[in-house]
C-alpha cells in the first residue's frame, strides 16, 4: 500500500528540483516581467491585513484544485513551472541569477510553508485517486478532508509570515525579514505534528510491521 507522507516527501523534492532548476534558466519576456512588477507593486503597497488577505485566498484557490484527483497533479506542475518561469525572467531582467533568487526565497521563512502546502495537496489527490481505485469506505476519506483543513492552517500562516516578510523588507531594515524565523520555527513544529496526528493511522501501522519484523527476527 503507498503511503501518504512518502507521496508527500517525493512531490516535495520534486516541487524544489524543478523550482531550482527553471529558476536559473536564462529566460528574458519583457511583458511577463513588466506585468508580474505591476502585480507585486500593488501587493507590497497594502497594509498588513489587505496584504494577507491578497496572499492567502490566492494560495488557497491554487492548493484547492491541487486536491482535484487527475487535474490536480497537472495543475501543480503548471503552477510551479508558472512560478519558476517568472523567477527566471525576474533574474534575467535585473542581471541576477534566478537561481539566486530561488535560494534567497528558500531563506525566509514563508518558503517553508507554502510549498510543503502544495506538496501535501497534490499527494493527497494521489492518494484520493488511490482510494477511488480501491473502492474504500467512507470513513477512510475523512482522513483526505482533514488534509484540506490542515492546508488551509498551514497556508493561513504562510501568508501572514510572507506579509510580514514583505513590509519588513520593504522597510530601513530589509534583512529584518529573517526574524520572521522566530514565530515560524514554533509554526512549523505544530504543523509536523499536527501531519503526523492526522496521519496517525500509517505511522501506528508502521510500528505494527516493525513490531512484527521484530518477533520474525528474533525466532
Amino acid at each position: 500500500m503507498i503511503r501518504l507522507r512518502r507521496l508527500f516527501l517525493l512531490t516535495f523534492i520534486a516541487e524544489l528540483l524543478v523550482f531550482a532548476i527553471i529558476s536559473a534558466l536564462p529566460i528574458k519576456d519583457p511583458a511577463l516581467y513588466t506585468s508580474f512588477k505591476s502585480q507585486d507593486s500593488v501587493i507590497v503597497s497594502k497594509p498588513y491585513f489587505s496584504m494577507w488577505l491578497s496572499i492567502f485566498p490566492h494560495n488557497l484557490e491554487i492548493a484547492s484544485f491541487e486536491f482535484v484527483p487527475i487535474v490536480g497533479p497537472a495543475w501543480f506542475a503548471f503552477s510551479m513551472v508558472t512560478t519558476s518561469v517568472v523567477v527566471a525572467v525576474e533574474g534575467t531582467a535585473t542581471h541576477i541569477s534566478g537561481f539566486f533568487i530561488f535560494l534567497s526565497l528558500m531563506m525566509l521563512p514563508h518558503s517553508w510553508l507554502e510549498l510543503p502546502a502544495y506538496a501535501v495537496a497534490v499527494s493527497t489527490s494521489i492518494y484520493l485517486l488511490y482510494y477511488i481505485i480501491k473502492r474504500y469506505p467512507a470513513r477512510k476519506y475523512l482522513k483526505l478532508l482533514y488534509m484540506y483543513f490542515f492546508v488551509v492552517i498551514e497556508l493561513a500562516f504562510a501568508g501572514a509570515i510572507e506579509s510580514a516578510e514583505i513590509i519588513l523588507e520593504e522597510s530601513a531594515h530589509p534583512l529584518y525579514a529573517f526574524y520572521m524565523w522566530l514565530p515560524s520555527i514554533p509554526i512549523i513544529i505544530f504543523l509536523i505534528m499536527l501531519y503526523r496526528y492526522i496521519d496517525r493511522d500509517e505511522y501506528n501501522r508502521k510500528k505494527e510491521e516493525e513490531s512484527v519484523d521484530d518477533i520474525f527476527n528474533m525466532q
